[in-house]
């Protein structure tokens, strides 16, 4: 466990570290809930890329509930605005693919970012890094100077949006330099590090075009890494002989949350085939697993820090479970959706659920965690039970969700996953909280083609793919 978590006085002077990942990074809004039911007070906060939206938002006063419910609720095709049709007819020549206007007209106020707010933010100090591409360097712009446009010349990738000029200078995206700054946390004396790091980080190189251009980001922001790394390093040895550096007296501390394996990448988010509410339930699930097992002294400063598994072959399952729930002899409103992920790699198979649950007295949907799942037989069914907590009022509640499967060809064709027995308590031998959720015909439909297939280098598998990891679904045992 982290030290200081609940430390009022703030002894330990602490940066949140936001590093990009385009619009996948609804994902930071799960572990910013996790974060903020921890306690964890800090001094700075920093974004790059894809994190300025989530810096942006805490900077304009919302919190991280109120985060993820703007991320669950945005229509992520508006992030998207084309530029004049005659532009396309020159494609070599254009400045780039889309423009900002969107993100400044739609995107940025729909997630309650606000310039106005930001120059007045009087909380954490928040930086927003960008390339200053006429001098080829990365520059941290102070909340209380940053304009709009930093902020959209800080998410502007070269290629998909053109850069913006600011004066007499260009800004893009700091990405292909620095995908965190480290060090200007270090300089504003922080002594904590936690990084939140969403770019993929595995051994394999994939082919494909996509494939190709994400892992040219990938080098450069885990390179980037890398280098800050060795420069703290350097810091922590000359605080350790007894030197100051950077007014630092105490060596500094790492902490890394990250997503198991890599994240979807944003066209199939854009294209509907995982989506906001899911990647905030993996964001939520993952850093309470890592807040738990957090080492006090933090993580080394090397490449393991941010490495993750290499993904395989997967079959994703998402569902929407809607109904009433019996609750102290009435009936309550009730929302359950539940996203699974069976992957297999090297014959060895893995199930991870990852849910959240909502009902009709609750303020905002609760992302679930604790997530453990067994296997039983029940009249010619497959059973699945699924175990979790979620967290109301500062209260922690017991979830029980069990779902039953008939076929892998009714599987494939949106027969399964018709309703779930939900029992919540908080003993659980007796349910405070009990009922079966159902997910409509209309939905399952919806839902066909989310339910998708992937391949380890992302690209969709064949239909005997999916029957074949549809039918490991079915036998799957715990």
């Amino acid at each position: 466990m982290p030290p200081d978590q609940n430390d009022t006085k703030q002894s330990t002077k602490r940066s949140l570290i936001l590093a990009g990942g385009g619009m996948r990074l609804a994902y930071q809004g799960g572990v910013l809930m996790a974060i903020e039911e921890q306690q964890l007070k800090f001094d700075h906060i920093d974004g790059t890329s894809g994190g300025i939206f989530n810096a942006g938002m805490l900077a304009s006063g919302l919190n991280a509930y109120e985060i993820a419910a703007r991320w669950r609720t945005l229509n992520i095709k508006k992030f998207i605005s084309y530029r004049p049709l005659k532009s396309y007819l020159n494609p070599l020549n254009m400045m780039g693919y889309a423009d900002a206007d969107s993100i400044r007209d739609v995107i940025f106020p729909e997630l309650g970012i606000d310039i106005q707010k930001i120059n007045a933010h009087k909380g954490a100090d928040t930086t927003f890094n960008v390339c200053n591409f006429s001098d080829k360097s990365v520059e941290s712009i102070d909340h209380k100077s940053a304009t709009t446009d930093h902020l959209l010349a800080g998410v502007s990738l070269p290629i998909m949006m053109p850069g913006l000029k600011i004066g007499t200078q260009w800004f893009s995206d700091a990405v292909w330099i620095k995908d965190a700054n480290l060090i200007e946390a270090v300089k504003r004396g922080a002594e904590e590090l936690w990084l939140v790091w969403a770019i993929g980080n595995t051994e394999t190189y994939l082919p494909g075009a996509l494939n190709q251009y994400v892992h040219m980001i990938e080098m450069s922001a885990n390179g980037g890494l890398l280098e800050e790394y060795d420069r703290i390093a350097m810091v922590n040895e000359k605080i350790t002989s007894g030197q100051e550096a950077y007014g630092q007296k105490k060596p500094i501390k790492l902490f890394v949350i990250k997503p198991t394996l890599p994240l979807p990448l944003d066209p199939d988010l854009f294209f509907n085939k995982i989506d906001a509410r899911s990647l905030i339930n993996m964001g939520y699930a993952h850093t309470k697993k890592a807040l738990k097992s957090m080492p006090e002294q933090g993580v080394p400063f090397d490449k393991e820090a941010t490495k993750m598994s290499s993904p395989g072959n997967r079959l994703n399952i998402r569902s929407e479970f809607t109904g009433t729930l019996s609750q102290d002899e009435k009936k309550v409103n009730a929302q359950f959706y539940s996203y699974f992920v069976l992957s297999e790699l090297d014959n060895i198979t893995r199930l991870n659920i990852y849910s959240s649950f909502k009902m009709e007295d609750f303020e905002f949907e609760i992302s679930c965690y604790n997530h453990e799942i067994k296997t039983f037989d029940k009249d010619g069914k497959h059973m699945f039970e699924c175990t979790c907590s979620y967290i109301h009022s500062g209260e922690i509640y017991g979830l029980k969700a069990t779902f039953s499967l008939n076929s892998a060809i009714d599987l494939m064709l949106g027969l399964e996953f018709k309703s779930v027995q939900i029992e919540v308590s908080k003993n659980p031998s007796k349910p405070m909280i009990s009922g079966v959720l159902y997910q409509s015909a209309g939905q399952r439909i919806k839902n066909l083609f989310p339910n998708n297939t992937r391949k380890p280098d992302g690209t969709s598998g064949r239909i005997s793919l999916k029957y074949k990891l549809a039918t490991k679904l079915l036998t799957y045992a715990v």
